[in-house]
């Protein structure tokens, strides 16, 4: 499961969201019991254009560059 699937379904107990200058979140999604965070980058969260971005460039991730 993705980090946005978790952020979806709510398999966490807690978010940070860090809102960065080009409009765009990352979101840190965090399960007790689970040794690691799940981190990602979006744009437009919960709009029907959301795009996951690169975390890193901003850059839109898609199939060829995963």
């Amino acid at each position: 499961m993705n980090a946005r699937e978790r952020l979806r379904q709510g398999k966490f107990n807690s978010m940070n969201v860090e809102c960065l200058p080009d409009s765009s979140q990352i979101i840190t999604l965090h399960k007790e019991g689970d040794k690691k965070a799940h981190r990602f980058r979006v744009k437009n969260l919960y709009q029907p254009n959301e795009e996951e971005v690169d975390i890193d460039t901003g850059k839109p991730i898609t199939k060829r560059n995963l």
